[in-house]
């Protein structure tokens, strides 16, 4: 049996059943520990008895022992909103790290098992600074990029790139349900650039679009999906600005890579030691292919709506 560890979410749900299906046709099943039902009976349970180590995982009021469990496929795993909006907020952050040190132990304790992928090497490869300094190790051309909290660099980063350039976030937002896109950068931020040092942030020079790749990859299958996103405003910039349930508003179809960029996006994943991970890319108007980032636990259901590429098939391989 297997393992997978994230929510309860429509989305979240989905993926894991389209994987559990392909499961079952093999001959495995599969159970869901959806971590924002912490407080309706899903538990992590460790406990020693004389001596004796046990660790298990209570989900839909059935107890599980870990070490039954074969793989185990770590998505994106959070609190419910309740507790991500606790109040008084200042004992937000001691929850959220109390629930996080019991998930990370499992980590540590079941390193021996198949995980797709590792939660070490996801929370590494989630720095942005590490991504772009391995991405170059893999031969895959960036945008060229500023992190800092310092506004005098900032300002000659923008005059550098004749007033072109973009700001996106170095980390995960911790604000509940709202989505901070990339933007470019105007001369009225530079009005009020004092602001950059309460939290520094990614300034890239803005890349040229002909259009955009979302790039799933499994194991050692790759699944590029062409992204069109430059026939509407909205979505030129970020091709996430026009969200909808489960899925965003831009048309996608399947498409293929030139052999070298497929070269240097396994050799990439091999350098973070990750088996899974959506990439994402521009391509230029003069055929260049620009690396922008990975997102280790990456949503990928969406582009399987949109163009049947067999990515939950391929999952479900991995973790047999």
């Amino acid at each position: 049996m297997i393992l997978a560890i994230g929510n309860s979410g429509s989305y979240e749900f989905s993926a894991f059943n389209v994987v559990l299906a392909e499961l079952k046709n093999k001959g495995q099943e599969a159970v869901l520990f959806k971590q924002d039902k912490c407080l309706d009976g899903e538990y992590l349970v460790f406990e020693t008895i004389n001596g004796r180590v046990n660790y298990r995982v209570v989900i839909d009021g059935a107890d599980y022992d870990i070490e039954d469990f074969s793989a185990i496929w770590y998505m994106k795993p959070h609190l419910p909103i309740k507790l991500m909006q606790f109040e008084p907020a200042e004992y937000r952050q001691f929850i959220q790290n109390q629930f996080r040190v019991m998930r990370t132990s499992l980590w540590s304790v079941f390193q021996h098992k198949k995980w797709i992928d590792d939660p070490w090497a996801i929370e590494k490869a989630e720095n942005k600074i590490y991504q772009l300094t391995m991405a170059r190790k893999a031969r895959l051309a960036f945008p060229d990029t500023l992190v800092t909290s310092d506004p005098v660099r900032v300002k000659a980063f923008y005059k550098k790139y004749g007033s072109n350039i973009i700001i996106k976030l170095l980390g995960a937002s911790p604000m509940v349900n709202k989505v901070l896109y990339t933007n470019v950068v105007t001369d009225e931020h530079l009005d009020n650039l004092d602001t950059v040092k309460m939290s520094p942030s990614i300034f890239q020079a803005r890349i040229p679009k002909a259009y955009e790749l979302r790039i799933s990859i499994v194991g050692e299958e790759i699944f590029p999906v062409k992204i069109n996103s430059q026939g509407d405003d909205l979505t030129s910039l970020d091709w996430r600005r026009k969200p909808k349930l489960n899925d965003f508003d831009v048309k996608m179809e399947q498409t293929s890579l030139p052999k070298n960029i497929e070269e240097s996006l396994k050799r990439f994943m091999k350098i973070l030691g990750l088996r899974f991970g959506c990439i994402d890319m521009i391509v230029t108007p003069s055929g260049d292919y620009v690396f922008l980032e990975i997102n280790p636990n990456g949503q990928w259901y969406f582009v399987q709506l949109h163009t049947e590429a067999e990515i939950s098939k391929a999952l479900a391989g991995l973790l047999l």
